[in-house]
């Protein structure tokens, strides 16, 4: 199972469990992972859980990145990191 860890504050981390299917991501009520950042778009990301994990932008304002590169569809691996426009995010499988 997958898992996202998103650095809320320098010392400070939540983890979320990637459920099977779809699990989205942003600053809006009613997303799977909600992130009150008001540089997160509403509906900023989603990722799929198929025979691996494929992260997807959503056309946020902002951009999605993995390490670095600003993406729009990408497949993760451990330990990639991922930002949501600001916030910092480490994928493990």
């Amino acid at each position: 199972m997958g898992l996202l860890r998103i650095q809320l504050s320098t010392h400070e981390y939540k983890d979320y469990k990637l459920k099977k299917g779809t699990t989205t991501i942003g600053r809006q009520e009613g997303n799977d992972i909600v992130i009150n950042d008001l540089a997160v778009s509403k509906k900023h990301a989603r990722i799929n859980r198929e025979s691996s994990y494929f992260l997807t932008d959503l056309r946020s304002s902002n951009g999605t990145f993995i390490n670095g590169k600003k993406i729009l569809h990408s497949k993760l691996s451990d330990g990639d990191i991922i930002h949501f426009a600001g916030i910092q995010a480490t994928f493990y499988t």
